[in-house]
């Protein structure tokens, strides 16, 4: 076990939202539409690929009408993560910008600089303090246990969204040659989660609690970066825009050592696998409920598994995936969800109990 950040506090959730983006692409259809940059062979490949993966459909900011787009009119990392923070807070007891602080995570952010956090804020019409992580599919854990310190210490409310527009980095002349940008293509969605915070005023609230963060001991190489672009090296060399480093060997490798850490974190916290109603896994694949199953020992029924109909949604899919879940029924009140994250970028995991309950008779 390694030195981890663990912080046994309480938070409510005031709300929850998530965007997605216009177009939906099923495997035959995005497919299609890239044809004239696959061979045969590699078609068939990208088949095989995303039947391993089980991801049937995902959402996209481009339209794949030419091998290098921007992201589409109202589809953009601004838009999206505006629409999941006005749908957090859509008939709760606070507005789209009435909160303490905005944080943002990403790894995709709009600009460089500007913060992808500042659009956020200008597409809001919000005034108000933001900040914004550069971080992937643990982000969400570190915004929630700052979020935690910030109320502590008196904010009345924090608005977290987590948002990827990460299809634009993707050329599609590239993949005849690069295996790991077929990867992404077949695995890899756009859109944006959110969550908003406060001050817990009664236990008729939804509520996140128990928070823990940490990363795996020794030097790993990242799984999956973006190595160019930034102070290192300012220079596109390879390809004519930024793209990402898949190195999917070093994650199936390192995975469920990931989750494995996470769940002995929950433990160290009190928090005990017999107490657990459902489980909300990092969202990298359709089969993350089989994996579950057969590496950690969990009931394949009660793993909630989003990545199959949205593909991995990245720095968003947690909160995605949580917005989802308590807008489906599934909950009962005092339902507890423990939520998995990990990241392969320098392997790092983190997450929360969820509990759940009615939260329109949160006590202002």
């Amino acid at each position: 076990m390694t030195e981890l950040l663990s912080l046994n506090a309480r938070v409510a959730v005031l709300g929850s939202g998530s965007a997605l983006p216009a177009h939906c692409f099923k495997t035959a259809e995005l497919l299609d539409r890239v044809s004239a940059h696959l061979s045969h062979r590699q078609r068939r490949r990208a088949e095989k690929i995303a039947q391993r993966l089980a991801i049937h459909t995902r959402y996209f900011s481009r339209s794949f009408a030419s091998a290098r787009e921007r992201p589409l009119e109202g589809d953009s990392a601004p838009c999206l993560g505006a629409r999941a923070i006005r749908q957090a807070a859509a008939g709760r007891i606070c507005d789209g910008t009435a909160f303490g602080m905005l944080i943002g995570h990403t790894t995709t952010p709009h600009t460089l600089l500007p913060s992808n956090a500042a659009w956020i804020a200008q597409e809001l019409e919000y005034s108000g303090p933001h900040m914004e992580l550069r971080q992937a599919c643990t982000g969400f854990a570190t915004a929630a246990a700052l979020a935690c310190a910030l109320i502590g210490s008196g904010v009345d409310s924090v608005a977290i969204v987590g948002s990827e527009v990460g299809s634009v980095m993707l050329d599609l002349e590239q993949l005849d040659v690069d295996p790991a940008q077929l990867v992404n293509l077949m695995q890899m969605g756009d859109g944006a989660g959110a969550v908003i915070l406060g001050p817990l005023r009664s236990i008729e609230q939804s509520r996140l609690e128990r928070f823990f963060y940490g990363s795996l001991p020794g030097h790993h190489l990242p799984a999956i970066s973006l190595p160019q672009g930034g102070s290192g090296s300012p220079q596109v060399e390879t390809q004519g825009i930024t793209h990402f480093r898949h190195d999917y060997t070093a994650i199936r490798e390192h995975g469920t050592a990931l989750l494995g850490a996470g769940l002995e974190a929950a433990r160290a916290l009190g928090i005990e696998r017999g107490s657990i109603d459902w489980w909300l896994p990092q969202q990298v694949n359709g089969r993350m409920a089989e994996v579950c199953a057969r590496t950690l020992g969990l009931p394949p029924d009660r793993v909630i598994v989003e990545a199959g109909s949205i593909g991995n949604v990245g720095s968003a899919a947690t909160w995605i995936a949580l917005d989802r879940l308590r807008r489906s029924g599934r909950l009962r009140g005092g339902d507890r969800v423990l939520v998995l994250g990990a990241e392969a970028s320098k392997f790092m995991y983190g997450g929360f109990l969820y509990i759940h309950a009615d939260e329109y008779k949160a006590v202002a």
